[in-house]
């Protein structure tokens, strides 16, 4: 029994004491909301004049959007704006730890986006375009639950290479000098992988 005891204490001890995945927040923020059309922007007063941009870049998204796919979302866009990176991985809308290079999240169940500002105003709306494409893609396949609300969305189910690439393809288009880049790399080095790999972790889309 004490051994037991002693092991159960030094599992929890080191899992408490275990450093590098926690979530910093730093301080926290006053939000308000700036209405559009179709979405409803929190932000914060130290970057009141990007999110007044920010949403018309959201607006023309969606109006190429909603064309292209033939739907209109089924209730406002709610979208969690950060002024920076940093703000955006402390971010208590997401219990999930936030990794470096993640630009933006869209919640599958809620679909409300969370992201940040990038440095260069095209990749801010490169990462916008990406993620509305999510909340797309959730709320055309949510189907209504038992309670009257929606259940989780249908393509959650679909392979992770066809989302993702989908949200890549319509946001960036059919040409991109990275995504060549890359292909030609792979094909090089005889490294791209077969169709039946794509679900592979090794090549996390």
């Amino acid at each position: 029994m004490p051994l037991i005891l002693a092991v159960c204490l030094l599992c929890s001890s080191a899992h408490a004491q275990y450093f590098g995945q926690n979530k910093t927040r730093y301080r926290s923020f006053d939000f308000k909301i700036l209405k559009t059309e179709h979405f409803d922007i929190h932000y914060y007063d130290e970057h009141s004049e990007a999110a007044v941009e920010f949403g018309r870049m959201a607006e023309r998204w969606y109006s190429r959007f909603r064309v292209l796919l033939n739907h209109e979302l089924s209730s406002r866009q709610i979208i969690v704006l950060y002024a920076s990176h940093t703000d955006f991985r402390g971010t208590t809308v997401l219990p999930d730890y936030i990794g470096e290079t993640t630009g933006g999240v869209t919640e599958g169940l809620r679909r409300r986006i969370i992201m940040p500002l990038a440095g260069p105003l095209a990749d801010t709306d490169h990462v916008l375009g990406h993620e509305l494409v999510h909340a797309f893609q959730f709320d055309m396949t949510s189907r209504p639950g038992p309670l009257g609300g929606s259940g989780l969305p249908g393509s959650l189910r679909f392979p992770l290479w066809f989302i993702e690439g989908m949200a890549e393809y319509l946001s960036v288009g059919p040409s991109d000098p990275h995504t060549a880049m890359w292909m030609r790399d792979a094909v090089k080095r005889e490294q791209l992988p077969a169709a039946k790999k794509l679900d592979d972790p090794k090549y996390f889309p």
